[in-house]
Order: C-alpha cells, then sequence, then structure tokens
C-alpha cells in the first residue's frame, strides 16, 4: 500500500441541474495544485450521496451532462505525479437509485421509509442493508470501481439502523426476534450491515486501503485497514470531539488519519474558509495525538480546486514534512487509560473527561475493556463503565501489579448478566440502568454502595483545600450514587445534602436549593490503590466545566499517581502538552494555540504566544533536549530520574525531541 503522509478528502456531492459540470475543470491542473501543495494522497468521488456516478459507469447513474471520465482522469494524473487516490462511494445514501428502488430504503414501526428527506436534506432515505437486491447493486457498484488501479475503498455513512421492512420483518420473524423490541431490531440492522461489510472486504481484497466511514470503530477492526477519523470542529462536532476519539482509535488501528475540513460551516459551504491559523491548529492537533493529517475540501461542480487555499495547505504541510522523520514511526506515550464499553461513538462524559485530562496535562488512551491495559499505571472507569467477570479479572491483576484506579458515578459497579447491552450509535452514560441491588466489583474497594442518589441538588465539599479554590460546597450538577466509607480516613471530599430537591410539589416549586449539612455519605475517597468520585464528574465539566470538578479529579490523581508521565509549570489550562517517540526517543508537543467561541460558533483565528520560561518535567533521564526541525539544543536539567525542560517561547506549537 502506498504511505499517506499528508492527505485531503474532496467531497462532491453534485445535486441534479447543474448544467456545466465539470465545465472549467482540468484533471492536470487539480493535480499539479496538490503537488505543490505537498498532498501525497486524495479520496475522491465515485458516486456521491445523490447516487451520481463521475466515470463511465455500466452499473450506476452517471450525472447527466458530464463528459469523459472525470474520476479516471484524476486518478491518472494523480498517479504520474506519485499521488495515492482512494474512491469514494457513499454506500448509506444514493438518492437517484432510492427514489427509482422504494423498496431498498429502511422502514420504521409505521412502514415509512427512515427519515424524511424534507426535514433532512442532506440525511435522508437510509438504506436497509439486508435487502438482497440492493446489497447485491452495490456489490456490483464497487466491482466496477476497483477495476481502476485505485489505493483504497471509501464506503461513506455506514451507520447502522433499525429496520422494519418486509425482508426485514419476516427474517426476525423466522429467527423468532421480538420485532416490537427495539433494541433487538437494531441488533439485527447491525448484524446486516456488518455481513455487508464483509462483503465490501472481499471484493476489495487486503492490497487497498477500506474505511466503512460512520460504522462502529472497534466492531470494524478486522475490516478496516485504518481509522479516518472525521470532525469538522467548527461546525456541530465541536473541538473536544477529536482528542476523545483520537484516543481511542489509536488503539484500534496502527494507521490513524485526522479529517479535518477547510468550512467555517460544514460540508457543502463553497464560501466558507476558515483561514490558515485555523487550517495549522488541527494540524498540531494531529501532530500531538500521532495521527496523520487531512483536510476536508468541497470541489466546486464547475471548477477547480480555489488555488489560494493550496498555497496555505503547501505552506502548513511543508512543515509537517519536516517533522515526519521523527513522526513517522512514533507512538504515543501515557501512563492514564480509560475504559469504555463504546464500540464506536463516545458520549458526553468522555468529552468532559478529555477536556480535563488535556488542561490538566495528563497522557491517556481510551480502550475496550478487551484490550490490555498492563501498560498503564492508572486506569480510570468513568460513570456508566459497569464491571463484568472478564473486566473484573483484568482489574484485579491490574491492582495485584501495582496499578491504580480511579472511578466516578457508577463506574466500577458489578454489571449484570448479559452485559455490555445493545448499543446505539453513540453509548452514553445517562442511557445506562444500574441496578439497585449491585456493589461494588472488586474487593479492593473497601466502601459501601448505597444505591442511586436520588437529590437532584447535591453538594461536595474538599477535606484538604486544593490551591486556586475557595472554601465552600461545591455543586455536583450531575448526581451518581451514594456510598458510605469503613475509614473516615479515607475520605477526601464530604457529601452534602441540599434543603430539598429542584421540583414542583404541586403548590411550591423548589428552585432555590441551598445545601443544608453534611451526611454519612461521603463525594471523594481514596483507599489504598483505588478512589472513587460518587457523581458523574465528567458529565458535568462537559455540561458546566467548573473548575473544581477538575481540581477535584486532579487531587486524587496525584494521590494515586505521583510521578506521572509529565509535568507542567506555568503552562495555562488552554494549551495541551503531550508525548510520543520510539524506543530510541521522545517527542514532546506543546500546542499554545486554542479555539474560542465567538458568538454562536467557535474559531481559531490567531496563534497564542506563551513567553519563555514555562517548565516541563517528564518521567525518564533524557541528556540532550532539542527543539525540530533543527535540532536546536534547549535548556535541561536532570532530577531525580526525570528531565526538566525550560521552554522557550511558543507561538501556536513546538515539538521537541528528547534522546
Amino acid at each position: 500500500m502506498r504511505k499517506i503522509h499528508r492527505a485531503v478528502h474532496f467531497d462532491f456531492h453534485t445535486n441534479i441541474g447543474i448544467y456545466n459540470i465539470a465545465e472549467n475543470f482540468d484533471a492536470a491542473v487539480f493535480a499539479e495544485r496538490l503537488k505543490a501543495a505537498n498532498v501525497d494522497y486524495i479520496n475522491f468521488f465515485c458516486q456521491c450521496n445523490r447516487g451520481f456516478a463521475y466515470y463511465p459507469t455500466k452499473v450506476g447513474i452517471k450525472y447527466p451532462g458530464l463528459k469523459g471520465d472525470m474520476f479516471g482522469d484524476i486518478l491518472h494524473e494523480c498517479h504520474k505525479r506519485d499521488i495515492g487516490v482512494t474512491a469514494y462511494i457513499n454506500i448509506g445514501l444514493m438518492h437517484a437509485h432510492q427514489h427509482a428502488h422504494p423498496e431498498w430504503n429502511n422502514r420504521d414501526k409505521e412502514g415509512k421509509i427512515y427519515r424524511d428527506p424534507v426535514n433532512n436534506p442532506n440525511f435522508f432515505r437510509t438504506l436497509c442493508y439486508n435487502n438482497s437486491d440492493f446489497r447485491e447493486f452495490a456489490y456490483s457498484l464497487i466491482r466496477e470501481i476497483c477495476e481502476y488501479d485505485i489505493d483504497g475503498l471509501f464506503c461513506d455513512c455506514m451507520e447502522p439502523f433499525p429496520c422494519l421492512c418486509s425482508h426485514c420483518t419476516e427474517q426476525m420473524i423466522q429467527k423468532g426476534i421480538d420485532i416490537t423490541d427495539d433494541l433487538a431490531v437494531l441488533k439485527f440492522g447491525q448484524e446486516a450491515m456488518y455481513e455487508m461489510a464483509e462483503g465490501i472486504k472481499k471484493i476489495v481484497g487486503d492490497d487497498k486501503y477500506l474505511y466503512l466511514n460512520g460504522g462502529p470503530y472497534y466492531t470494524y477492526r478486522n475490516l478496516h485497514t485504518h481509522v479516518e477519523l472525521e470532525c469538522l470542529p467548527g461546525g456541530h462536532w465541536g473541538y473536544d470531539y477529536f482528542w476523545q476519539h483520537a484516543a481511542y482509535g489509536r488503539n484500534i488501528q496502527k494507521k490513524r488519519i485526522y479529517m479535518t475540513g477547510r468550512f467555517k460551516g460544514g460540508w457543502g459551504d463553497f464560501g466558507g474558509y476558515k483561514g490558515k491559523v485555523s487550517f495549522e491548529h488541527d494540524v498540531f492537533d494531529a501532530l500531538c495525538n500521532n495521527y496523520v493529517p487531512s483536510i476536508g475540501d468541497h470541489m466546486h461542480p464547475a471548477e477547480n480546486i480555489i488555488a489560494d487555499i493550496y498555497k496555505d495547505v503547501g505552506e502548513i504541510f511543508g512543515k509537517v514534512m519536516k517533522y515526519e522523520k521523527y513522526t513517522n514511526n512514533a507512538e504515543f506515550k501515557a501512563d492514564i487509560g480509560v475504559i469504555t464499553w463504546s464500540t464506536a461513538y463516545l458520549g458526553p462524559e468522555y468529552a468532559g473527561l478529555a477536556r480535563i485530562l488535556g488542561e490538566l496535562h495528563y497522557g491517556y488512551e481510551i480502550l475496550h475493556p478487551d484490550m490490555d491495559i498492563s501498560r498503564f499505571k492508572l486506569v480510570i472507569l468513568p460513570e456508566g463503565v459497569l464491571v463484568n467477570d472478564s473486566l473484573k479479572e483484568k482489574l484485579e491483576k491490574f491492582i495485584a501489579d501495582g496499578g491504580k484506579i480511579l472511578s466516578t458515578g457508577s463506574g466500577g459497579l458489578r454489571a449484570p448478566k448479559n452485559w455490555p447491552p445493545v448499543q446505539r450509535h453513540y453509548y452514553k452514560n445517562e442511557d445506562i440502568e444500574v441496578p439497585l441491588d449491585t456493589d461494588f466489583a472488586l474487593s479492593q474497594y473497601n466502601f459501601e454502595y448505597c444505591g442511586k442518589d436520588t437529590s437532584n441538588s447535591s453538594y461536595y465539599k474538599f477535606k484538604t483545600l486544593p490551591q486556586g479554590t475557595t472554601d465552600m460546597p461545591w455543586s455536583m450538577y450531575c448526581e451518581g450514587i451514594l456510598m458510605k466509607v469503613k475509614n473516615a480516613s479515607d475520605v477526601r471530599a464530604s457529601y452534602i445534602k441540599p434543603y430539598f430537591n429542584k421540583g414542583w410539589d404541586g403548590v411550591n416549586s423548589f428552585f432555590y436549593t441551598p445545601p443544608e449539612k453534611e451526611t454519612e455519605y461521603a463525594s471523594a475517597v481514596v483507599s489504598g490503590s483505588v478512589a472513587h468520585i460518587c457523581f458523574n464528574v465528567f458529565t458535568a465539566h462537559n455540561l458546566v466545566a467548573m473548575k473544581e470538578h477538575k481540581l477535584l479529579v486532579k487531587q486524587l490523581i496525584d494521590e494515586l499517581l505521583p510521578n506521572s508521565l509529565v509535568k507542567t509549570e506555568k503552562i495555562p489550562s488552554t494549551a495541551r502538552v503531550t508525548l510520543t517517540g520510539t524506543n530510541d526517543y521522545t517527542l514532546l508537543h506543546v500546542k499554545t494555540t486554542y479555539p474560542e467561541t465567538r458568538g454562536k460558533f467557535t474559531v481559531v483565528e490567531e496563534h497564542v504566544t506563551q513567553p519563555a520560561g514555562a517548565i516541563v518535567s517528564v518521567r525518564g533521564e533524557y541528556e540532550n533536549v532539542s527543539l525540530l526541525p533543527g535540532e536546536t539544543a534547549i535548556e535541561s536539567k536532570i532530577e531525580n530520574g526525570r528531565t526538566i525542560i525550560t521552554l522557550p517561547e511558543i507561538t501556536g506549537y513546538d515539538m521537541f525531541l528528547l534522546k
């Protein structure tokens, strides 16, 4: 397979009625602009979500009025310039074909076509992967595309949906599946999609890239050749989306790509360009997380790519090239592992966790419970991560080998049978029903589970006040469970109940719910190798971003992990500090630029300069520290098994080599 270092993903979803399709497009000019922009790989369109092909198809529907072979010409010109090309096809959305074949569409409980195109103008009429006629059509289309000398296939919108069309209903009844059980119907749809994905993999083979976008990362780990993490952060994804999913994706595949976008809005925003600085910020995020950068663009249907934008891309990718001899073989370094039962996308609790750990400059990885945790020193079980027998055995060994555990909310409680349940697209803590008769799964939890917290206005108070806060009760904002300690010395934060809950009793509205008094319960405890916070602290931080939630987490982590991989001084919480590297060297990444919310939109418009003199302390003894790419020596010293680095002034981002 060709190597992917600097990529571009092109959208080309083209509504009917473009009378001058590709009129001013020239494949040679297109490829030459990419080459000049230091691009070495692209995703380009064979068939869009409107169901139109951009090559002389015998199976599909060529865009009306398109002359010649647009895709074939692009493939030829790019290969001449040593630029790899993955062919894009939208599998989940094919409007022209779905209009001609309504029997191919998903149906809901009422027999209606799933998702109304009037209210969902871009995401509409999802397809039934169990329909044999549709499936064979899609296979035929992919076989036709694979006749080209493509380097890979990108199948878009392969999101699992429940379907109650006649085909699915009959098959479920034959298999004894309850068609009134929403999760059972969803599971059947997921299995049908996976079967179709296996069929696509057989056609594509093992010598080409394959990515099934929209499908669950973990479930598809044996079908995907890489993770291509799509995130237009200024739009509805948000800037927190990438960091949490990057931490999960890099444990699923060896090859990881961060696909950001050039738009202010989203895909199809032809008149929006967020600018060079914003592009650079996203590329910095990719480097910090050991991902290959990819920029998403949407070509005008009659024109070529915009020359000025690709001048910016060329300058940015030119900088990336200078780092590649160091980054190409590097892996992320962290001593904190975070568990998730999700096989796909992560809920808001992980967004809050990513922000807390990122602001505290801790390196972390997110893992499925089936993965190895032995390389970490601390494992976090966020709210919703219940513990079944196999995870319990793994955690017990982890503790026996010297590891530490921090759990929050319902995290760490014993799971019911048949865990985990069938998952929807997102796996969220608030979807989880915690059994009332359960308890903490591990015997090392030397405190008692006392049921769900039925309050909606609880407070906590630090036993030892962290620096930088106030001595007062702090709102939880998201309750979790109640717990009692066996040893009073284990309490790190007390539990304070309100006078009453917020609500309405038929006469009075209870809105003002001040803290009343401490109770027999604890809010945060540390007992030996384990610590627990009783409320959903990560979900709460995602809602309100209260510093005291972060300080509570920090206090417990610092106690469990006093010699953490990275420690910082004089670096603001808006910066990000990570480590990657090989057995021979370590790379320190410091990113100072950060997004800002302006009005209703989040932007990156200027780089942020951090003054010289900030300190990063890295566990391990490194004799030489230098600024890349020129390997300019940087002030450092070794103390107590750690390397203390005094950073120079940093504008935007810098990478340092530790040897």
